[in-house]
């Protein structure tokens, strides 16, 4: 049973939200994900902010076109 309090790591954050641990940690760099803290050099994230990961408005992406 998972409840809201359980705690996931960088990387099983990175797996609940489909994308790769150093997108996840480049998230984090620029400050767009918020862990709750770090626990040695393993960040730690509440069901919550993967939540409002997940749901946040995303951009198109990608290279840009050439002119």
């Amino acid at each position: 049973m998972e409840g809201k309090d359980k705690l996931y790591t960088t990387q099983e954050a990175a797996q609940e939200l489909g994308v790769s641990y150093g997108y996840l940690r480049a998230l984090i760099a620029d400050k767009t994900a918020q862990p709750a803290q770090q626990i040695g050099g393993t960040w730690i994230f509440t069901l919550d902010e993967i939540e409002r990961l997940r749901s946040r408005p995303r951009g198109k992406g990608g290279r840009p076109k050439k002119q």
